[in-house]
């Protein structure tokens, strides 16, 4: 029993901790960050797509889209 109250106290501690260290400026200022790169990262996974799909079938002498 006394485990199970430890536990529940850390839990409240930690759950107080991120109410109190995230707000919506702190989480859309970190995803203004990120956003360039997974803007970056979609149009060049994009492009390796097609790329491949281009050689594939130009080595049949077909071309999809």
């Amino acid at each position: 029993m006394h485990l199970m109250e430890g536990a529940t106290n850390s839990m409240t501690e930690i759950v107080s901790q991120l109410n109190t260290g995230i707000t919506s400026a702190t989480l859309f200022g970190t995803v203004g960050q990120l956003m360039p790169w997974v803007i970056t990262l979609t149009i060049a996974s994009l492009g390796l797509y097609f790329l491949r799909k281009l050689i594939k079938g130009a080595s049949k002498g077909k071309v999809r889209f």
